[in-house]
Formats: structure tokens, sequence, C-alpha cells
């Protein structure tokens, strides 16, 4: 299969601090900062090796960030992986550039294949927020346009209080992801990779990608959301089926437990890079096998 995406994402930042380190409401010291860099990079090692192991380097790709993953973006340049870099300040509402006006430059230094945003846009939300919102990333997309670098933009919708059902996913979700990427559209928003969360149901991510096709070149990933394997592998086969859907960006369902088993002293560093690898490679024949 040609074209396709198996995205490892570890750009987390406050989570990583929180779930791993129990970093939170505060500052992390300079030795959980250096921790932190650690983690990441025996998530770039199980990476590697799960390469070595037969995924495909034309298709397999990184997600970090310059804070907690500096070491991993200098080494993946070195090593000519596919990775992805983000632009977003870190557990924010609002989307904001992380480096405000200086962007620019971040995205010139590092030059990633893929440059992400992500963005909690509710389209029955706040219309003001929304606004706000659209024009930073009709900008971002306005860019990178002019730039090699493709865009690649993770939509999260968070409900409103009205919107707060037992069955939100299933019921409401799906409609609301069509009716924000055509707000999206609309203010001149237009990734090529969209970073979808899944659905339990084919029908649904294809009403998706019908709207995503009104910008002909874009294509879908699924991300994981940090669910547990069952169901993120229900949402890769379900939204393998889709024509323009080309892959996934599942983190934390690979990496979080190994990590926090390894940082309570539970697991050798070796056996936690062979656990994450496992994961990951187990993610990529998930897809393979489904994938039409």
């Amino acid at each position: 299969m040609k074209n396709q995406l198996y995205i490892l994402p570890f750009d987390h930042r406050s989570s990583f601090l929180k779930d791993i380190l129990g970093v939170e409401n505060r500052k992390p010291a300079e030795d959980e900062i250096s921790k932190s860099r650690e983690l990441k990079n025996i998530i770039y090692e199980a990476f590697k090796q799960a390469v070595k192991e037969g995924v495909p380097k034309a298709s397999a790709g990184i997600l970090t960030d310059e804070w907690l993953g500096i070491d991993v973006l200098e080494k993946v340049k070195k090593d000519r992986f596919i990775f992805c870099l983000p632009v977003e300040k870190s557990g924010q509402n609002e989307f904001d550039f992380e480096f405000g006006k200086n962007y620019k430059e971040h995205i010139k230094r590092w030059d990633p294949d893929y440059v992400k945003a992500l963005v909690r846009y509710n389209p029955e939300g706040d219309k003001e927020l929304n606004r706000r919102q659209a024009v930073r990333l009709a900008e971002l997309s306005r860019y990178l346009k002019k730039r090699k670098n493709k865009f690649m933009f993770e939509l999260l919708i968070p409900p409103t209080e009205d919107q707060k059902i037992k069955d939100y996913d299933n019921k409401l979700r799906p409609g609301l992801a069509v009716k924000a990427i055509k707000q999206l559209h609309l203010a001149g928003v237009f990734p090529d990779i969209w970073k979808i969360e899944g659905f339990n149901k084919t029908e649904d991510m294809q009403k998706v990608a019908e709207v995503v096709k009104d910008d002909r070149k874009a294509r879908i990933i699924i991300l994981g959301r940090g669910e547990n394997k069952r169901h993120a592998k229900i949402w890769l086969k379900k939204g393998a089926k889709v024509d323009i859907s080309v892959g996934f960006a599942i983190g934390r369902t690979i990496f979080l437990k190994p990590l926090q088993e390894y940082n309570k002293g539970k697991l050798s560093k070796e056996k936690t890079i062979k656990k994450i690898k496992d994961n990951y490679i187990y993610f990529v024949n998930i897809w393979k096998k489904n994938k039409i």
C-alpha cells in the first residue's frame, strides 16, 4: 500500500508530565523535564526498532515537540524518518501558536514533513471562540501552502453542556465533525491531512470523508484519543474501509502503560522498548489487514 501514514505521536507535554510523572498544577522541576526527555527517547528507540522489524520506513512517522522531545527531533532529522511538529500551545482550550508570531521561524528551523495543529472546535459552541481560532488557522493554512511542509489538522470536538449525552460519540459527534469541517473550509482552512477521532461505524467516517473531499488532495488519518487497544482497533477497522483514509496516529494507547511501569521500576528499559514496539506494530498490522 502506497502513501500510508503510520504516525506514533508523543508530542504530549502537560498530559505527559501529569500521566507519567504526576506533575500537575505546577511547573516541572529540571529533573522531571530530563526524565520526560529520557522517556521520549525510549519511545523513539521503540519506533526505530519497529521499522527494523518490518514497518515500512516510507510510511512510518513520529510526532513530537520541541520542549520535551527536542532530543528526538534532532535525531529524527538525521535518521530521515517522516516527522511532524506541533505548533499549538499545550493543554489550551483555545488554539494559539506556542511561539506566538515566531511560529514560522520554528517551522523553518526544523522543516518537518507535517506541521500539526491540535484544535478543540465545536461548530455549535462559542461562535467568537471559533472565529478567533479559524482566523489563526487560516493564517497557518495560507503560510503552509507556500511551503513544502504539509498541514496536519487534529480536530477534537468537545461537547457543549447541552450535548453531554450518554452516546455523544455515536449520536452527535459524527454530524458535528461534518459541520466543523465545512465551517473551517469556509474560513479558509485547508489541511493536507485531517487527523480525526475514529467512529464506531464506517458510514460515519465516510460522511466526514465526503466533506474532506471538497479539498481534492486532503486525506484522513485516525487518532487514538488514548482509548484502550480494543476500542482503538475498532476505530481502525472501521476507518480503514474509507477510501481517503490513509493511516493512523495512535500514541498513548501504545506508550503510556509501558512508560508508567518503567517509571515505577516495574519494567527494564529493554522490555519497555519491546512493549512499545510491539504495540506500534500491532496497530500497523491491524491497519494493513483492514485497508481496502
